[in-house]
């Protein structure tokens, strides 16, 4: 009995594959261009996390600037002229002579020009030990005799062995190490010598003209950092990795590039500067206005806010739309108080997405503390 064999020619078979094949193109193509989206969107996203997470902790910091210097100390913002000495001790800079770079401002701002700027926070206290006690003040008793004498003050236990003490009177200041404390006779030491390195040899303060503090002087005693006089977080961006970094003084031993956050490419700061004795904001100023690139002592309590913008770039990075094109992925960068300059951006800057991220942070110590 014959029996009919049923199935698909060659012809047939070809057809079903070529059709599968096409199926399979269209669903990869779908696919590919899915997921293209997906990287996208997701590191837009992790983009705009990272600069937020990166702004709450550079913002954390810089709220406590001024932190340990005692509400209403005259030493602070009395100061017009700073004298300081450094005995070659790494802890004071390592160099021998007058210390002329001691700034005591709560924040100091260095600009970038084009590059991202460094945003310096700076405290009279460990920021790190919440318990750490604000800086005593007292006043001395007693005109000095020389500027390398005693200190005979009001109250010797405002002061500890170890402490920096900053004596200010009639615009003066002069930074001291208390090597020991004379609590009967009330009197304050700061010899030169084993820890004593900023206490500079009695001739030299002689020769060069130091003040001697009269009787009413004010002295403000506070814990140095490992490498002082003060401590210092310091938030700089590194243009090769675009990473976020932070330099912190108050570890021992002391961290130095400490990664805060990846694919940060660029920081811009202001000071917020209010009019002398007053807690009012007026003016906006940039580190690279005149005056501001190093603060003097008389605009130290002025700033008292600073307003900062980071820059954060998505880790996705978007090809031009046409072979050997440009990229236009984003076309100008901007805050709410000026354009961010992209003429140091790597050339190819355009071919990833960005994100602004700005606030203005008050120094609460600053303003509370009436400085």
């Amino acid at each position: 009995m014959y029996r009919s064999h049923k199935g698909f020619t060659l012809v047939e078979v070809m057809v079903g594959l070529v059709i599968g094949m096409l199926g399979t193109l269209i669903v990869a193509q779908a696919f590919t261009s899915n997921e293209a989206r997906k990287r996208t969107t997701t590191s837009n996203a992790d983009s705009q996390a990272n600069g937020a997470i990166a702004l709450y902790m550079l913002e954390r910091d810089t709220k406590a600037a001024g932190w340990g210097m005692a509400a209403g100390s005259t030493s602070y913002s009395g100061c017009t002229t700073i004298y300081a000495y450094c005995d070659k001790n790494a802890a004071c800079g390592g160099a021998e002579g007058a210390l002329t770079g001691i700034n005591f401002a709560p924040v100091l701002i260095k600009d970038g020009g084009n590059k991202p700027d460094t945003l310096t926070i700076q405290y009279f206290a460990d920021p790190n030990v919440g318990s750490s006690l604000p800086s005593g003040s007292t006043v001395v008793r007693k005109k000095m005799a020389l500027p390398s004498s005693e200190l005979d003050v009001a109250n010797p236990a405002t002061c500890s062995e170890g402490d920096l003490a900053l004596v200010s009177q009639a615009g003066n200041c002069t930074v001291m190490k208390i090597t020991e404390v004379q609590e009967e006779s009330s009197r304050l030491q700061h010899n030169p010598g084993l820890h004593g390195e900023y206490n500079p040899p009695a001739n030299f303060s002689n020769d060069n003209g130091w003040p001697k503090y009269q009787a009413g002087a004010s002295v403000t005693c506070f814990k140095p950092a490992v490498n002082g006089p003060i401590f210092r977080k310091v938030y700089s961006v590194n243009t090769a990795t675009s990473e976020l970094q932070r330099n912190d003084n108050s570890q021992n031993p002391v961290v130095t590039n400490e990664l805060v956050m990846n694919d940060v490419v660029d920081l811009q700061a202001q000071y917020g500067v209010a009019p002398a004795n007053s807690q009012t904001i007026t003016s906006w100023v940039s580190a690279a206005d005149a005056g501001w690139d190093n603060p003097t002592p008389a605009n130290w309590a002025r700033i008292k806010a600073i307003r900062v913008a980071l820059v954060t770039r998505s880790s996705q990075y978007e090809r031009p739309a046409t072979a050997g094109g440009t990229c236009s992925a984003t076309t100008s960068l901007a805050t709410s108080w000026g354009a961010i300059k992209t003429d140091n951006y790597p050339s190819d800057w355009g071919c990833y997405r960005y994100r602004v991220l700005e606030t203005v942070i008050p120094l609460r110590n600053v303003i509370w503390g009436n400085i």
